[in-house]
C-alpha cells in the first residue's frame, strides 16, 4: 500500500519545487493556530535552514526530521508537548508516503497536532486516499496549495475514512505574497471549523455498532434493533444494555447517523491462552465496532485499551429473597432464650445459686444464735440420735426450699412463709429488685424483637450460602464468566454448597429468567440474584404492601460501580461523543433516561412488621418445661443446657430423691431404736 501511494505522490509532484514557503508557514502558526512546538518533516536543507529560523525568531520550539535519515513515528510524536503541537510535512518528498501510514495506523491525526501538509502540486485525492483510514471528524489537518496568485490552506476531515465517508474541504484563509510581503486573508475562524458543532452532522452515514443479548439466532440488525428498543425486560439482555442503547440513540439524533449493529453473546473472554479477546470487548479493542450499546465494567488493563466516553449506570447485582422467620442466622426470631447471650443466661443462674447459698447460711446462723424452747417442738420429745437425724433432715429440706423460693421471687412469683429474721429479708429484697431489672430488659428486648425487621435473615454471601434458601442466578453470560474465572472464597463456598448438585425435576434451574423467579422470590424460601434494578417492576406488579416489606437484598457477590461506556482506543468520535454526552447530561436527558431504566425499590408501606415465634424460637421454653437434649450443641453450650433440664423431669427427679432419702434415714431411726 506504501508503495502505491508513493507512486502516486511522485507522479503527482513530478516538476514541482521542492522547498516550502517560509512566509506562509509562519502565518499558519502565529496568527491561525498559535501553537508553541513545530515538527517539521522534510527532505530540503534549505527548510531546515530557513523555516527553523523563522519559527525560532516566533519563540517556537522548533525539531526538524530529515525525511531521508531513520526516525521512529510513535517516539517524536509519542512524547510530551508544550501544549498544542504543529506537524509540517513537506508532501513532496519521497518519505511522504510512509510517514502518512504511519500517522494513520497510530491514529495520529488526532486532537493532539495540527497537521499542515505542504500539498503545492499534489491533489487531495492522491494525497489522502482511502487507505488512509484514520481521517475522521477528530482531524486537525491542514491541507496547503497554490493558484496562480494565492496560497490556500484548507480544512481537511471526513465522517469516517473508514467507512468510505468522503473528504470534506473547507477555505480556512489564504496567502497572498506582493512585493515582498505577505498578507493572511482568513475566510473562517479555524478553531469553528474544528469545532464539535460544525463537525457534528454526519448527514446520514452508518457507524458499525455491537451489543450483547444472550440469545441463540440473533444476527440481523433488525432483530437487535427490535429486541433493545423495547421498554419492557427481555430474558438475556441486562438492564445497562437498553440504557446504553437509549444513550445511543441520543448521539444518532444528536450527529444524524445510523448504527448497523452486529450481536454478541457475551462481554469477554479469551482465547484458550492466548490474549485474543472474546465477546463485545474483543469486537470494540479490534476496532471492528465504531459504538456500542453497552457498558463495561472497571479494570486496571481496560483504561489502556477502551477509551470512555460516559459513566452513569450504577450496576448493582444483588441475592433478592423474601424474609421469613426460619431464616433468622442470628437465632433472635422469637428464640426464647435469645433477649440475653449464654453469658448472662449463666450469670443470672449463679446469682441465684449465691442468693440460695447465703438465704440458707443465714438460717443457720439465725438458728444456732437463738434456739428455740418450744415444749411442743416434736425435735425435742425424741431421742439425741434420732433428733440430730431429722434435724439433718430439717437442714437439707432448708437447702432445697431456699432455692426454690429464691427462684420463686426471680420469677416475681412471691414468697410463702415470709422471712421473719432481717438478714433473710435482705435478701429476699435483693432478689426482688434484681427480678425487676432482668424482667425490664427481658421483656422490652423480646417486644423491641418483634417489632424490628431490619436486621432480619441473611445479611451476606456466606449467611445465604449457609441458610436454607434455594439460589439461582439470572441466565446471563457475566455470572457464567463469574463463576469460571472468580477466585473469591465467598464463590467457592458458593458454588460447592449451592450449585454442585443436581436439582430434581420441577425446581427451578440453576439460571432462569426473571419472569420464572418472582413467583418463587414470593412463595418464599428462594433467593435470586439479579440486577435488582431489573426486578423491581415485576416485585411491584406481583407483591402485595405486606410482601413488598419482607424483601431483603444481600450484595458482595459483585462489585457495586459505575459502568463505562466504552470506544476502541483513541477513537475517532470519542472528543465528539464525550462532549456531547457532557451537554445531555447537562441538560437532564440522561437523568431522564435514567428515572424510566433505574426503577426505584418499591416502597413498604407498613411501620413495622410482627414476624410470630417460631417452634425453633419457642422451643427452648417447651423444652424447659418437659425436657432438653441437644446432642449436635458443642460442649460450651451443653453446660449451659445442663442447668435448663425440663421442670417436670427435674421435679420427679427431685420427688425420687426426696422419697428415697426420708425412708432410709427412718429406716435406719427404727432399726436404731429396736436395737437398743
Amino acid at each position: 500500500m506504501r508503495a502505491s501511494i508513493a507512486l502516486i505522490l511522485l507522479i503527482a509532484a513530478r516538476g514541482a519545487a521542492a522547498h516550502m514557503d517560509i512566509s506562509v508557514l509562519t502565518k499558519f502558526i502565529v496568527n491561525l493556530v498559535g501553537t508553541n512546538e513545530a515538527i517539521i518533516f522534510s527532505c530540503s536543507d534549505k527548510d531546515l535552514q530557513l523555516v527553523a529560523s523563522a519559527f525560532m525568531k516566533n519563540d517556537q520550539f522548533v525539531n526538524y526530521v530529515h525525511m531521508k535519515q531513520m526516525y521512529s513515528l510513535p517516539f517524536i510524536l509519542g512524547r510530551n508537548s508544550h501544549g498544542r503541537t504543529s506537524v509540517i510535512v513537506n508532501t513532496r518528498c519521497n518519505g511522504a508516503a510512509g510517514l502518512l501510514a504511519d500517522a494513520s495506523a497510530n491514529k495520529y491525526f488526532n486532537k493532539t497536532y495540527q497537521w499542515v501538509f505542504w500539498g503545492v502540486g499534489v491533489e487531495v485525492k492522491y494525497l489522502l486516499p482511502l487507505e488512509l483510514d484514520y481521517i475522521g471528524p477528530n482531524a486537525q489537518i491542514t491541507y496547503v496549495n497554490k493558484t496562480s496568485n494565492d496560497y490556500c490552506l484548507w480544512d481537511i476531515h471526513s465522517k469516517g475514512r473508514h467507512l468510505q465517508s468522503p473528504l470534506q474541504l473547507q477555505l480556512i484563509a489564504t496567502v497572498t505574497n506582493y512585493e515582498g510581503s505577505s498578507y493572511l486573508n482568513i475566510a473562517r475562524d479555524i478553531f469553528k471549523l474544528q469545532s464539535t458543532e460544525y463537525r457534528g452532522q454526519f448527514n446520514g452515514i452508518t457507524l458499525r455498532g455491537a451489543s450483547v443479548i444472550d440469545q441463540e439466532d440473533i444476527t440481523t440488525n433488525e432483530q437487535i434493533e427490535a429486541i433493545l428498543s423495547r421498554s419492557t425486560k427481555d430474558s438475556g439482555v441486562a438492564a445497562f444494555i437498553k440504557y446504553h442503547y437509549e444513550l445511543v440513540g441520543l448521539l444518532r439524533d444528536r450527529f444524524n447517523f445510523s448504527v448497523n449493529f452486529r450481536n454478541s453473546r457475551g462481554w469477554a473472554g479469551r482465547l484458550g491462552n492466548t490474549t485474543f479477546r472474546l465477546g463485545l470487548l474483543g469486537v470494540v479493542k479490534r476496532d471492528e465496532a465504531d459504538i456500542a450499546a453497552s457498558g463495561a465494567f472497571n479494570r486496571l488493563n481496560r483504561f489502556a485499551e477502551f477509551d470512555t466516553i460516559h459513566q452513569s449506570w450504577k450496576f448493582e447485582a444483588a441475592f433478592i429473597y423474601r424474609f421469613t422467620p426460619d431464616l433468622d442466622t442470628h437465632g433472635k426470631s422469637g428464640n426464647f432464650l435469645a433477649p440475653f447471650s449464654k453469658a448472662v443466661w449463666f450469670l443470672i443462674l449463679v446469682s441465684l445459686i449465691v442468693f440460695s447459698v447465703i438465704w440458707v447460711l443465714f438460717e443457720i446462723i439465725n438458728s444456732k444464735l437463738s434456739p428455740t424452747n418450744d415444749p411442743n417442738d416434736q425435735i425435742n420429745n425424741i431421742p439425741d440420735t434420732e433428733s440430730q437425724k431429722c434435724y439433718a433432715l430439717t437442714i437439707q429440706s432448708s437447702w432445697v426450699e431456699s432455692f426454690l423460693q429464691s427462684f420463686a421471687a426471680l420469677c416475681q412469683q412471691g414468697l410463702d412463709p415470709i422471712p421473719k429474721d432481717h438478714s433473710s429479708r435482705f435478701v429476699v429484697i435483693t432478689i426482688f429488685l434484681f427480678s425487676l431489672v432482668i424482667y425490664n430488659y427481658y421483656t422490652s428486648s423480646v417486644v423491641g424483637g418483634l417489632l424490628s425487621s431490619s436486621d432480619k435473615g441473611p445479611a451476606t454471601v456466606d449467611e445465604i450460602t449457609s441458610s436454607p434458601l434455594t439460589i439461582s442466578f439470572e441466565d446471563i453470560g457475566y455470572y457464567k464468566v463469574l463463576f469460571r474465572e472468580s477466585k473469591s472464597p465467598a464463590v467457592a463456598r458458593l458454588i460447592k454448597t449451592k450449585l454442585s448438585s443436581s436439582r430434581p425435576l420441577g425446581k427451578i434451574p440453576v439460571f432462569a429468567h426473571i419472569e420464572e423467579a418472582v413467583p418463587y422470590i414470593k412463595s418464599g424460601g428462594f433467593a435470586f440474584h439479579c440486577e435488582v434494578v431489573a426486578a423491581y417492576p415485576l416485585i411491584a406488579e406481583l407483591f402485595d404492601a405486606s410482601e413488598i416489606c419482607d424483601l431483603r437484598e444481600v450484595s458482595g457477590l459483585m462489585e457495586v460501580e459505575l459502568l463505562n461506556w466504552i470506544l476502541p482506543k483513541n477513537s475517532q468520535y470519542t472528543e465528539l461523543f464525550k462532549v456531547a454526552m457532557c451537554s445531555a447530561r447537562e441538560r437532564g436527558f440522561v437523568e431522564r433516561l435514567l428515572r424510566q431504566r433505574q426503577i426505584r425499590k418499591p416502597t413498604c408501606q407498613s411501620l413495622y412488621t410482627v414476624y410470630p415465634v417460631t417452634l425453633s424460637g419457642a422451643l427452648a421454653a417447651f423444652f424447659v418445661l418437659i425436657c432438653k437434649s441437644h446432642l449436635n450443641k458443642a460442649v460450651s453450650e451443653l453446660f449451659l443446657d445442663f442447668f435448663l433440664v425440663g421442670g417436670i423431669i427435674m421435679s420427679i427427679l427431685m420427688l425420687s430423691i426426696e422419697i428415697i432419702y426420708v425412708y432410709v434415714v427412718f429406716k435406719r431411726g427404727q432399726q436404731f431404736s429396736i436395737v437398743r
